[in-house]
């Protein structure tokens, strides 16, 4: 494991120094982010910044189109999009579908671990989105991007992998890594990009799995509940505590039905998990 303690030295260093490479946030989503929180700028200047984008534009409006928002008159343009999702959907939709440029790497080995990653992100997404609809006083599309954001501390570690080939080449001693140092990672990304706390908690407290933070569910409950849904028949973390003993689940409404039915809302709600999940991209 010496390669391994070399590579978290390594960025353990560059960290310190100030040189740590992280992921920059695409421009778009910061002036689209920056104006709907700015008081002073109105729902016709967010508008603007969108239709700078016509890719982006035709994707909103697909959106706001679609069976998770639709209603009877339908949606022509930019502005009606924005109009019927509002500001504060709309900044957390844009960062969404434009956050999958973040995910990329020119290295082949690297880019199937980054889109691995990008499409594990997006079914936890998709499946922490279908439970904060049913959960009180979480928002749907906070909880998509809480998903998505979950595990954005490891692109830096794959980054910096590339120069240990030893590491790189080896899932245990990759996965050894990726543990040690995705939580202060994601945060530090985070708090870079001016992502409030409760995004941040998030990418931290992730896979805190016995984590309980009080009685009131929050966006890092609805993430653990997701990725262990996720996990379900998959052997890649033999190590999950059952669902039940988890003070997640037990805050949700879906743990008044217990886990069996908890899978079957999931399972109801499967078209639109998978209609998110192409939504992303």
């Amino acid at each position: 494991m010496e390669s391994c303690q070399a590579l978290i030295e390594k960025i353990n260093t560059e960290h310190k120094a100030g040189r740590l490479v992280l992921p920059s946030l695409p421009e778009i989503i910061v002036r689209v982010r920056q104006a709907v929180n700015n008081d002073d700028e109105n729902l016709g200047n967010v508008v603007k910044l969108i239709q700078v984008d016509p890719s982006l534009t035709a994707r909103l409006v697909q959106i706001a189109n679609s069976p998770l928002y639709r209603s009877r008159q339908p949606v022509e343009n930019c502005l009606m999009a924005v109009n019927r999702l509002g500001l504060a959907t709309t900044r957390d939709l844009v960062t969404c579908l434009v956050l999958n440029n973040v995910f990329n790497a020119e290295n082949k080995q690297l880019r199937t671990k980054v889109q691995d990653l990008w499409k594990h992100s997006c079914h936890v997404a998709a499946i922490a989105s279908t439970i904060a609809k049913v959960t009180p006083n979480l928002h749907e599309d906070t909880a998509l991007l809480a998903g998505l954001l979950h595990d954005i501390g490891i692109l830096p570690v794959l980054h910096y992998a590339a120069d240990f080939p030893d590491v790189l080449e080896s899932d245990k001693k990759l996965n050894f890594v990726i543990q040690e140092l995705r939580a202060p990672l994601g945060q530090q990304i985070l708090k870079e990009w001016n992502f409030d706390s409760a995004l941040s908690d998030v990418s931290a407290e992730a896979e805190n799995w016995l984590r309980d933070s009080g009685v009131v569910a929050d966006y890092v409950d609805v993430v653990i509940v997701a990725q262990i849904h996720s996990y379900f028949g998959k052997d890649s973390h033999p190590d999950l505590p059952p669902l039940l003993s988890t003070p997640a689940f037990l805050k949700l409404g879906l743990s008044k039905l217990g886990p069996d039915a908890s899978l079957e809302v999931l399972f109801e709600a499967e078209q639109g998990i998978r209609d998110i999940m192409a939504m992303l991209g």
